[in-house]
Protein backbone atom coordinates (compact mmCIF):
# COMPACT_ATOMS: atom_id res chain seq x y z
CA UNK A 1 0.00 0.00 0.00
CA UNK A 2 1.58 3.27 -1.10
CA UNK A 3 1.18 6.60 0.66
CA UNK A 4 -1.72 7.71 -1.56
CA UNK A 5 -3.68 4.50 -0.98
CA UNK A 6 -2.96 4.71 2.75
CA UNK A 7 -4.27 8.28 2.88
CA UNK A 8 -7.46 7.25 1.04
CA UNK A 9 -7.93 4.35 3.47
CA UNK A 10 -7.59 6.68 6.50
CA UNK A 11 -10.04 9.11 4.89
CA UNK A 12 -12.54 6.29 4.31
CA UNK A 13 -12.26 5.11 7.94
CA UNK A 14 -12.75 8.66 9.24
CA UNK A 15 -15.77 9.12 6.97
CA UNK A 16 -17.36 5.92 8.29
CA UNK A 17 -16.69 6.94 11.91
CA UNK A 18 -18.23 10.37 11.33
CA UNK A 19 -21.26 8.79 9.63
CA UNK A 20 -21.77 6.44 12.59
CA UNK A 21 -21.52 9.33 15.06
CA UNK A 22 -24.02 11.35 13.04
CA UNK A 23 -26.41 8.38 12.96
CA UNK A 24 -26.12 7.84 16.72
CA UNK A 25 -26.71 11.53 17.36
CA UNK A 26 -29.75 11.55 15.08
CA UNK A 27 -31.23 8.51 16.83
CA UNK A 28 -30.63 10.11 20.22
CA UNK A 29 -32.37 13.30 19.10
CA UNK A 30 -35.34 11.33 17.74
CA UNK A 31 -35.66 9.36 20.96
CA UNK A 32 -35.45 12.56 23.04
CA UNK A 33 -38.16 14.19 20.92
CA UNK A 34 -40.32 11.11 21.38
CA UNK A 35 -39.98 11.34 25.16
CA UNK A 36 -40.81 15.05 25.07
CA UNK A 37 -43.92 14.44 22.96
CA UNK A 38 -45.13 11.68 25.26
CA UNK A 39 -44.64 13.89 28.31
CA UNK A 40 -46.36 16.85 26.66
CA UNK A 41 -49.38 15.18 25.11
CA UNK A 42 -49.68 12.23 27.46
CA UNK A 43 -49.80 9.78 24.58
CA UNK A 44 -49.50 6.30 26.02
CA UNK A 45 -48.59 4.57 22.83
CA UNK A 46 -46.73 6.06 19.93
CA UNK A 47 -45.74 4.34 16.68
CA UNK A 48 -42.37 2.68 16.95
CA UNK A 49 -39.60 4.48 15.10
CA UNK A 50 -38.60 2.92 11.81
CA UNK A 51 -35.09 2.15 13.07
CA UNK A 52 -36.53 0.31 16.07
CA UNK A 53 -38.78 -1.76 13.80
CA UNK A 54 -35.73 -2.74 11.72
CA UNK A 55 -33.79 -3.56 14.87
CA UNK A 56 -36.52 -5.88 16.12
CA UNK A 57 -36.75 -7.61 12.73
CA UNK A 58 -32.99 -8.17 12.64
CA UNK A 59 -32.67 -9.41 16.22
CA UNK A 60 -36.14 -10.86 16.96
CA UNK A 61 -35.58 -9.73 20.51
CA UNK A 62 -38.32 -10.74 22.93
CA UNK A 63 -39.42 -8.02 25.35
CA UNK A 64 -38.78 -8.73 29.02
CA UNK A 65 -42.48 -8.73 29.79
CA UNK A 66 -42.99 -11.61 27.32
CA UNK A 67 -40.11 -13.82 28.44
CA UNK A 68 -42.55 -16.19 30.13
CA UNK A 69 -43.74 -17.22 26.66
CA UNK A 70 -40.31 -18.58 25.71
CA UNK A 71 -39.27 -19.92 29.10
CA UNK A 72 -38.21 -23.58 28.98
CA UNK A 73 -38.95 -26.13 31.66
CA UNK A 74 -35.25 -26.68 32.34
CA UNK A 75 -34.07 -25.58 35.75
CA UNK A 76 -30.41 -25.65 36.74
CA UNK A 77 -30.05 -24.68 40.38
CA UNK A 78 -32.59 -21.96 39.90
CA UNK A 79 -31.23 -20.86 36.56
CA UNK A 80 -33.93 -20.86 33.90
CA UNK A 81 -33.30 -21.05 30.16
CA UNK A 82 -35.04 -19.06 27.44
CA UNK A 83 -35.81 -20.53 24.03
CA UNK A 84 -34.20 -17.73 22.04
CA UNK A 85 -33.58 -18.38 18.36
CA UNK A 86 -30.55 -17.18 16.47
CA UNK A 87 -31.02 -13.55 15.45
CA UNK A 88 -31.67 -13.11 11.72
CA UNK A 89 -28.60 -10.88 11.28
CA UNK A 90 -26.40 -13.71 12.54
CA UNK A 91 -28.06 -16.22 10.19
CA UNK A 92 -27.73 -13.82 7.24
CA UNK A 93 -24.06 -13.31 8.08
CA UNK A 94 -23.50 -17.07 8.23
CA UNK A 95 -25.16 -17.67 4.85
CA UNK A 96 -23.29 -14.70 3.37
CA UNK A 97 -19.97 -16.12 4.63
CA UNK A 98 -20.78 -19.50 3.10
CA UNK A 99 -21.66 -17.86 -0.22
CA UNK A 100 -18.48 -15.80 -0.14
CA UNK A 101 -16.41 -18.92 0.59
CA UNK A 102 -17.98 -20.78 -2.35
CA UNK A 103 -17.36 -17.89 -4.76
CA UNK A 104 -13.80 -17.50 -3.44
CA UNK A 105 -13.03 -21.20 -3.91
CA UNK A 106 -14.41 -21.16 -7.47
CA UNK A 107 -12.54 -18.02 -8.50
CA UNK A 108 -9.17 -18.66 -6.86
CA UNK A 109 -8.91 -22.47 -6.77
CA UNK A 110 -11.06 -23.75 -9.65
CA UNK A 111 -11.45 -21.20 -12.43
CA UNK A 112 -8.37 -19.10 -11.57
CA UNK A 113 -8.75 -16.32 -14.13
CA UNK A 114 -5.89 -13.92 -14.64
CA UNK A 115 -7.68 -11.27 -12.61
CA UNK A 116 -7.88 -13.54 -9.54
CA UNK A 117 -4.39 -15.03 -9.01
CA UNK A 118 -3.33 -16.75 -5.81
CA UNK A 119 -0.66 -15.14 -3.67
CA UNK A 120 2.09 -17.05 -5.50
CA UNK A 121 0.77 -16.00 -8.90
CA UNK A 122 0.31 -12.43 -7.73
CA UNK A 123 3.92 -12.39 -6.53
CA UNK A 124 5.11 -13.78 -9.87
CA UNK A 125 3.11 -11.12 -11.75
CA UNK A 126 4.57 -8.36 -9.60
CA UNK A 127 8.09 -9.70 -10.14
CA UNK A 128 7.49 -9.76 -13.91
CA UNK A 129 6.26 -6.17 -13.88
CA UNK A 130 9.25 -5.16 -11.74
CA UNK A 131 11.63 -6.86 -14.20
CA UNK A 132 10.10 -4.94 -17.10
CA UNK A 133 10.43 -1.70 -15.15
CA UNK A 134 14.07 -2.46 -14.37
CA UNK A 135 14.81 -3.16 -18.04
CA UNK A 136 13.07 0.06 -19.06
CA UNK A 137 15.10 1.95 -16.46
CA UNK A 138 18.32 0.39 -17.71
CA UNK A 139 17.51 1.51 -21.24
CA UNK A 140 17.02 5.07 -20.09
CA UNK A 141 20.32 4.88 -18.22
CA UNK A 142 22.19 3.69 -21.31
CA UNK A 143 20.86 6.68 -23.23
CA UNK A 144 22.36 8.99 -20.60
CA UNK A 145 25.96 7.86 -21.17
CA UNK A 146 28.36 10.70 -21.97
CA UNK A 147 32.09 11.47 -21.79
CA UNK A 148 31.93 11.66 -17.99
CA UNK A 149 29.97 8.46 -17.32
CA UNK A 150 31.25 6.15 -20.08
CA UNK A 151 32.71 2.85 -18.85
CA UNK A 152 35.16 0.36 -20.37
CA UNK A 153 32.88 -2.71 -20.54
CA UNK A 154 35.63 -5.21 -21.37
CA UNK A 155 34.00 -7.96 -19.27
CA UNK A 156 30.58 -7.59 -20.92
CA UNK A 157 30.83 -10.08 -23.80
CA UNK A 158 27.53 -9.12 -25.52
CA UNK A 159 28.48 -5.43 -25.37
CA UNK A 160 31.94 -6.10 -26.83
CA UNK A 161 30.41 -8.23 -29.59
CA UNK A 162 27.97 -5.46 -30.43
CA UNK A 163 30.86 -2.99 -30.50
CA UNK A 164 32.77 -5.29 -32.84
CA UNK A 165 29.87 -5.48 -35.30
CA UNK A 166 29.50 -1.69 -35.23
CA UNK A 167 33.24 -1.33 -35.84
CA UNK A 168 33.23 -3.75 -38.79
CA UNK A 169 30.25 -2.01 -40.33
CA UNK A 170 31.26 1.62 -39.84
CA UNK A 171 34.96 1.86 -38.96
CA UNK A 172 36.78 -0.97 -40.76
CA UNK A 173 36.83 0.90 -44.09
CA UNK A 174 39.31 3.43 -42.63
CA UNK A 175 40.87 1.53 -39.72
CA UNK A 176 40.95 -2.00 -41.17
CA UNK A 177 39.13 -5.18 -40.21
CA UNK A 178 41.52 -5.76 -37.31
CA UNK A 179 42.19 -2.11 -36.46
CA UNK A 180 45.55 -2.20 -38.26
CA UNK A 181 44.89 1.16 -39.90
CA UNK A 182 44.39 2.07 -43.57
CA UNK A 183 43.59 5.72 -44.22
CA UNK A 184 42.86 6.06 -40.52
CA UNK A 185 45.41 5.43 -37.76
CA UNK A 186 46.42 2.08 -36.30
CA UNK A 187 44.26 1.32 -33.26
CA UNK A 188 46.22 -1.66 -31.94
CA UNK A 189 49.40 0.04 -30.66
CA UNK A 190 50.10 2.30 -27.70
CA UNK A 191 50.17 5.52 -29.70
CA UNK A 192 47.11 7.74 -29.97
CA UNK A 193 46.47 11.05 -31.65
CA UNK A 194 43.52 12.08 -29.48
CA UNK A 195 44.12 10.03 -26.33
CA UNK A 196 43.79 6.31 -25.65
CA UNK A 197 41.51 6.15 -22.59
CA UNK A 198 37.86 5.10 -22.75
CA UNK A 199 36.69 8.70 -22.32
CA UNK A 200 38.98 9.99 -25.08
CA UNK A 201 38.04 7.21 -27.52
CA UNK A 202 34.33 7.71 -26.74
CA UNK A 203 34.71 11.46 -27.34
CA UNK A 204 36.49 10.83 -30.65
CA UNK A 205 33.74 8.47 -31.82
CA UNK A 206 31.05 10.88 -30.68
CA UNK A 207 32.43 14.13 -32.09
CA UNK A 208 34.61 12.77 -34.90
CA UNK A 209 37.76 14.44 -36.20
CA UNK A 210 36.54 16.65 -39.07
CA UNK A 211 40.03 17.90 -39.97
CA UNK A 212 41.11 14.28 -40.52
CA UNK A 213 37.96 13.29 -42.40
CA UNK A 214 36.35 11.32 -39.55
CA UNK A 215 32.67 12.11 -39.18
CA UNK A 216 30.76 12.44 -35.92
CA UNK A 217 28.73 9.34 -35.00
CA UNK A 218 26.63 11.07 -32.36
CA UNK A 219 23.53 11.19 -34.56
CA UNK A 220 24.00 7.70 -36.00
CA UNK A 221 24.75 5.69 -32.85
CA UNK A 222 23.10 5.60 -29.45
CA UNK A 223 25.30 6.48 -26.44
CA UNK A 224 25.49 2.83 -25.35
CA UNK A 225 26.53 1.81 -28.87
CA UNK A 226 29.31 4.39 -28.86
CA UNK A 227 30.43 3.06 -25.47
CA UNK A 228 30.47 -0.49 -26.82
CA UNK A 229 32.45 0.34 -29.96
CA UNK A 230 34.93 2.42 -27.94
CA UNK A 231 35.35 -0.50 -25.54
CA UNK A 232 35.89 -2.90 -28.45
CA UNK A 233 38.56 -0.62 -29.91
CA UNK A 234 40.45 -0.72 -26.61
CA UNK A 235 40.37 -4.53 -26.61
CA UNK A 236 42.46 -4.42 -29.81
CA UNK A 237 45.45 -3.11 -27.88
CA UNK A 238 48.49 -5.33 -28.37
CA UNK A 239 46.76 -7.63 -30.88
CA UNK A 240 49.56 -7.02 -33.47
CA UNK A 241 47.61 -7.60 -36.70
CA UNK A 242 49.33 -8.13 -40.04
CA UNK A 243 50.18 -5.07 -42.13
CA UNK A 244 49.79 -2.77 -39.14
CA UNK A 245 50.27 0.91 -39.94
CA UNK A 246 53.15 2.77 -38.30
CA UNK A 247 52.40 4.46 -34.95
CA UNK A 248 50.95 7.96 -34.95
CA UNK A 249 50.55 10.43 -32.11
CA UNK A 250 51.89 10.08 -28.61
CA UNK A 251 52.34 7.01 -26.45
CA UNK A 252 49.39 6.69 -24.08
CA UNK A 253 50.08 5.71 -20.48
CA UNK A 254 46.92 4.84 -18.52
CA UNK A 255 46.38 6.73 -15.29
CA UNK A 256 46.89 4.63 -12.18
Amino acid sequence: MNSQEYALFILLVLTIVVAILVLITALSVINAMRVILVAKYGQAEMPKPLWKQWYEQLTRVVPIEKEEDILLDHNYDGIRELDNHLPPWWVYLLYGSIGFAVVYMLLYHVIQPNSFPLSGGEYANEMEVASLQIEAYKKTMTDNIDENTVQFVKDDAPAIEEGKQIFLKNCAACHGQSGEGISGPNLTDEYWINGGGIKEVFTTVKNGVPQKGMISWEKSLRPVEMQNVASYILTLQGSKPANAKEPQGEKYVPEK
